[in-house]
Order: structure tokens, then C-alpha cells, then sequence
């Protein structure tokens, strides 16, 4: 029986994999960006986008699309995102803001311009962003 199980897990595993979307607000000035691109921004290595400051929003800890967002797209493991934002804190740089749900993901980007984000892909469909990247989590 718990191999059944087991089994049906792993063949389903594929069917629970979510869509990730680094959006922007309707008039962010770049219409893609590359992985390098949002790492950087993320990371506050680049906070410009033409002459404009970007506000940054970052899921909570815990939330499945942050964790796949730091695995694909910044490449960096819970720990070592720790470690930078330590020492980054001292030349000046700051974390993304941090929120709570989608809902708050969306009035950011409605009310601030410009301004990136994530979000499962599923839940853009009838907003007006604009989908900057795609990546698949597993």
C-alpha cells in the first residue's frame, strides 16, 4: 500500500509543478528581461531601470514561489541569501519588500511604477502586467 502511494506521488509529480512569472507593472519600461538581468535586480545590483528606481517585491519566506524563485532564478540557497544580505546591508544595499499575498503583489504593481515581482503564472491571466520571464518549479 505505501508503495502504491509512493508511486502514484512520483508519477504525479509533474501535474504539481508550478509556472513562475517575474511580472512587471503595465508600463514597465523593458518588455523581457534575462535571468542575469533579475538576479541583479533582485539582489540590488541594479536598481535602475532607465532613470527610474525599481521597487523590488519579494514573497514571504516560506512561500513555495520564493523558494522556487530562489533556486531557478538567484541561484542562491535559503543560508547563503542570509549571508549576502548580511554583508550587502552594510554597503548600503536593502532586501526586496516583502509581501504577504498576490493580492498585495498586484496593488504594488498597479500603483507603483516602476516595480517587478513574481507570481505564479495562473494568476496573471486577467491582469494587465506585463510577464517579464518564465521559468517552470518543480
Amino acid at each position: 500500500m505505501v508503495r502504491y502511494f509512493i508511486s502514484l506521488i512520483l508519477m504525479t509529480g509533474g501535474l504539481f509543478s508550478l509556472e513562475l512569472v517575474v511580472v512587471g507593472d503595465k508600463n514597465f519600461p523593458e518588455d523581457n528581461l534575462t535571468k542575469e538581468t533579475i538576479k541583479a535586480i533582485f539582489l540590488d545590483k541594479k536598481r535602475f531601470i532607465g532613470e527610474s528606481k525599481v521597487l523590488v517585491m519579494n514573497h514571504e519566506h516560506e512561500n513555495p514561489l520564493r523558494i522556487c524563485f530562489e533556486k531557478n532564478i538567484l541561484e542562491k540557497s535559503k543560508k547563503s541569501l542570509e549571508r549576502y544580505w548580511r554583508k550587502a546591508y552594510y554597503q548600503g544595499k536593502r532586501p526586496p519588500k516583502i509581501i504577504s499575498s498576490n493580492e498585495m503583489l498586484f496593488l504594488y504593481l498597479q500603483s507603483v511604477q516602476p516595480s517587478i515581482g513574481y507570481v505564479e503564472f495562473n494568476a496573471t491571466l486577467d491582469k494587465e502586467l506585463k510577464v517579464l520571464y518564465r521559468i517552470g518549479c518543480e
